[in-house]
């Protein structure tokens, strides 16, 4: 294995890591298996991959995906807080 495919898959590896470990900041069990199985499917269909524009784009998308979540995860969180204040 080259250097840039050992680079290439320590990233893919850790961005896999790192989304799973996300899904535990949702607000909600749904929310947290929803993160963790789409995580899961993404990583299964597309770790075959060979072409190299293709895997940086995927790389570049999951990146993408990781930082919606963690603002997802913020934003959900302090809406479901608020909307129990209020009861």
């Amino acid at each position: 294995m080259t250097s840039v495919a050992l680079s290439t898959r320590v990233r893919a590896l850790s961005l896999y890591r790192q989304l799973l470990r996300s899904a535990k900041k949702m607000p909600t069990p749904n929310r947290q298996n929803y993160v963790i199985r789409k995580t899961q499917l993404e990583y299964r269909a597309h770790m075959k991959l060979t072409d190299p524009e293709e895997i940086d784009f995927q790389l570049r998308l999951a990146d993408t995906n990781l930082d919606s979540i963690l603002v997802q995860a913020e934003h959900l969180t302090r809406l479901f807080n608020d909307s129990k204040d209020e009861y």
